[in-house]
């Protein structure tokens, strides 16, 4: 019997570590691209491990038509736990569409006979016979970049791109979280390295370090951005440690390629969202503060400045998530779409003022995209997380705000659930999602699942037309938590980024280093390969709005569409500066004449990608124009009724006072009357409840029996507060389900804890906590310290009960008969509730 060695290669599977399949990339192989042939060897331990040989080793490879076979070395890759991977490379441009790709492979062994590898199903087998392995060979075939696309090779980057811009002059502007990523540096440094990378030589240049006025260095990572009517680009807030934002805002001007700092903001942004409104002016909103807490005022910035507008109405609603998700309807409002489950109009004028629009089918979903794919229309894209799993979900939904009472509806599933994805508009209107894990697992459960196999590389395209989602062709790379998706002119999409994160609630340790991608790839969407693309010889540098414009092309009679697409500004999943228009167009003269947007509430001043496109749906490159208003414009409304003029008072005495949280808080504990209730609360968000509290607020909101919620958490004990409408008890048997019908998976309630006051009573020698009629008698226990409400972040468990904790029941016990008849006792502990009644564990009293 031969004595062969225990090696394997099966393509689907996502080893070793960083490959989505062992042959990579997975799904779809379409002309140009390298296919990377993976095979696995236990070397060591129990069983039938052997030593393979680098010599001898190889893969042969042929087109099934042909007779005789190519053979590459099979080349060491890296050794993982007792299993060593060897690689080879079958070149691109190899084959053409519909060509059938056999292969084998040859395994050396210096303990162990030659193996061959054959296909068996969707697995391998191994043989002593070469010609049985030539017979049975594992097959791929070439599919057509017309129908796939085609990703370019990976491109090494400074710094990961944890934030990109598409400036004016096509090239894009990056930055990452760090300058290294050695696990002994700190993620929190307090200075950033931007770059700017040259798509069309693949060049790179830093440019100046961010700093304020007074020459201090800030970190831009974490912050929101979008650009100015002029081409500059305003970058609100930032990063000081997780949760803990700056209040600095800055401006980039890419004609000097210099930072310059402008007005302060009223407090710290981590995860703010900035939004440019048709004014010119900027919306910036959410973001956590240097307390740990959300920044409750928005703000407009306007020529420098800074003007406070109102944030949620105060009563019963809920905090801003960490970067919502906003676009500019035509009707001039503010469209918050996500994350959390209720969204919103925003008015700007007059002081600001919200009203709720429509809730979202899927409820909460967080770290997704959302994207205006047309005027008034939205798509929100999957996110996490589905209960009890933590998987994100695969469901899409869509909304008009055209219509007089906008609803969300279901749209096509993708192919794929995805979490940390990113959704970028193409020139033909289809949407390119990219990226994202689908997983549930990971070290903070839910959040950036990057176990072989969940991070997602086949992309999918969507068409608003016929609403359906196509697979494409796979990336290399994970492109998860911290990666980004940027359209450029040329029409391709930059794919980047990925890492720098500490994955461990509560834990100062940074990601595997191999988790952190200072890379990029480029896509070709499958438009680029189906026929010549039309040319631009000549547009007008900037239009105005309405105005009939020229666009010279010598293909005037074979353009079938004209798309404007403003410039990319993106980071965590959500694209700030995304708008397109299809304007109206003519054959006429030496080209085509276009008509401008009419108003800047459909399309924001700014610089725009204008692209071409034939009747077969190939784009031109596109020439960026700048979209200009003049000063009435800005102030005369669309004729609908409910369309707003967009001015910003600059009167503080217009402005009337707009309470911070704190303020909130006050509000809050004044009006309550009910009975206390602590709800401990862990998040599939790293950086605890301090942060990452708007969804867990909102669906707090809406249980049962609740008046109102202290806007800000403990975020050291993991808990939050909230106020019952009476002095009764909490509807622990319906509040987790009501809970998770808002909030899905992205929170837990670890358990109840609450203040009652009441009279000691005893039956058959149990102890009980008698309160008003309209309350039962609850049942008191010694506290289980593993039931304690207030978490531990650092340690991932409850906080140790202290001694008077552990012996408070004991100690109220011993004092039940020294009571005086009627003596009013408090009593604090978490809360059970049975089929039999409540059941209250004694963490503390007091008479």
């Amino acid at each position: 019997m031969a004595n062969l060695g225990n090696a394997w290669h099966i393509p689907a599977n996502p080893e070793p570590r960083g490959h989505a399949g062992m042959r990579d990339p997975v799904g779809a192989i379409v002309p140009g691209t390298a296919v990377t042939i993976l095979t696995g060897n236990q070397f060591q331990g129990d069983g039938n491990s052997g030593n393979q040989l680098q010599v001898g080793s190889s893969m042969s490879f042929k087109r099934q038509v042909d007779a005789n076979w190519t053979q590459l070395p099979l080349i060491f890759q890296n050794q993982t736990g007792n299993n060593k991977y060897y690689e080879a490379a079958i070149p691109a441009h190899m084959f053409q569409i519909g060509d059938t790709v056999q292969y084998y492979l040859r395994i050396a062994y210096s303990d162990h006979e030659t193996t061959f590898l054959l296909a068996s199903d969707t697995a391998s087998a191994v043989t002593a016979d070469e010609a049985q392995a030539q017979a049975n060979p594992f097959t791929f075939i070439v599919e057509s970049s017309a129908v796939k696309g085609e990703w370019g090779p990976v491109i090494k980057l400074p710094n990961v791109a944890i934030h990109a811009h598409v400036l004016p002059n096509g090239e894009v502007l990056m930055w990452g979280r760090r300058t290294g990523i050695d696990p002994n540096e700190s993620l929190d440094e307090h200075f950033c390295t931007p770059f700017v990378w040259n798509p069309i030589t693949g060049a790179t240049r830093n440019t100046q370090q961010p700093k304020l006025a007074d020459g201090t260095t800030v970190n831009l990572f974490c912050s929101g951005h979008t650009f100015l009517p002029d081409g500059r680009l305003l970058v609100a807030g930032g990063h000081w440690s997780d949760s803990q934002g700056v209040n600095q805002a800055i401006i980039y001007n890419p004609a000097d390629d210099t930072w310059s700092p402008t007005d302060l903001m009223n407090d710290g942004r981590w995860y703010p969202t900035a939004t440019s409104l048709p004014d010119g002016t900027v919306l910036v909103l959410s973001g956590s503060t240097m307390q740990k807490i959300i920044n409750f005022i928005p703000q407009v910035w306007s020529s420098g400045h800074w003007l406070q507008i109102a944030g949620f109405p105060s009563q019963n609603t809920a905090a801003f998530p960490l970067f919502p998700r906003m676009h500019v309807a035509s009707n001039g409002l503010v469209f918050m779409s996500g994350s959390e489950n209720m969204t919103w109009f925003l008015n700007i004028s007059n002081g600001g003022q919200w009203t709720p629009v429509a809730i979202r089918n899927n409820a909460q979903r967080d770290y997704a995209p959302s994207v205006m794919y047309d005027v008034d229309k939205v798509i929100y894209i999957g996110g996490g997380n589905d209960q009890p799993t933590l998987t994100p979900t695969a469901n899409t939904e869509i909304i008009d705000l055209s219509k007089a009472a906008p609803q969300w509806q279901p749209a096509a599933s993708m192919h794929f659930p995805r979490r940390q994805h990113n959704g970028t508009i193409l020139p033909d209107g289809t949407v390119l999602v990219t990226g994202g894990t689908r997983g549930g697992g990971g070290p903070t459960p839910g959040f950036n699942d990057l176990t072989p196999g969940q991070p997602v590389h086949i992309a999918e395209l969507w068409d608003p037309v016929n609403n359906v989602w196509t697979e494409l062709s796979a990336e290399l790379i994970d492109r998860c938590y911290h990666s980004t998706a940027v359209l450029l002119p040329d029409a391709t999409v930059l794919s980047a980024g990925g890492g720098e994160f500490r994955p461990i609630n509560g834990q100062d340790i940074p990601n595997d280093a191999e988790d952190t991608h200072r890379d990029a790839q480029i896509f070709s969407p499958p438009y680029l390969f189906k026929g010549v693309r039309p040319q631009i010889t000549s547009t007008p540098a900037s239009v105005g709005y309405g105005v009939i414009f020229e666009v010279g092309t010598p293909q005037a009679s074979e353009i079938g569409r004209v798309t404007l697409i403003q410039l990319s500004s993106v980071t965590h999943s959500f694209n700030m500066n995304q708008y397109i228009n299809f304007p109206h167009f003519v054959v006429g003269g030496v080209g085509l004449k276009v008509t401008a947007p009419p108003s800047p509430n459909v399309c924001p001043p700014g610089h725009y990608m204008l692209f071409i496109l034939n009747t077969q749906g190939v784009p031109s490159v596109a020439t960026v124009i700048q979209v200009t208003a003049n000063a009435s414009m800005t102030r005369v409304a669309a004729a609908h009724e409910q369309t707003t003029v967009f001015s910003v008072s600059r009167d503080a005495s217009d402005r009337g006072h707009f309470p911070d949280a704190f303020e909130r808080r006050d509000e809050v504990l004044k009006a309550a009357h009910g009975t206390s209730v602590v709800l401990g609360i862990r998040g599939t968000c790293p950086y605890g409840i301090g942060a990452c509290w708007g969804g867990a607020h909102e669906a707090l909101l809406t249980l049962e029996g609740v008046q109102d919620v202290d806007p800000i958490p403990d975020a050291e004990a993991s808990t939050a507060k909230l106020f019952l409408e009476d002095i009764g008890l909490p509807a622990l048997d319906r509040w987790q389900d009501q809970f998770h019908r808002i909030v899905n998976g992205s929170y837990i309630i670890r358990g109840v804890e609450v203040t009652l006051q009441g009279q000691l009573e005893v039956h058959n020698g149990i102890l009980f906590l008698a309160g008003p009629d309209s309350r039962p008698s609850v049942q008191l226990l010694p506290l289980v310290p593993s039931n304690k409400v207030q978490w531990d972040r650092h340690a991932g468990a409850p906080q140790p009960a202290e001694p008077d904790e552990v012996i408070a029941y004991e100690r109220l016990a011993t004092r039940v008969h020294e009571l005086p008849a009627g003596q009013e006792i408090t009593i604090t502990g978490p809360l059970k509730q049975s089929d039999t009644g409540y059941m209250l564990e004694v963490r503390m009293f007091a008479l």
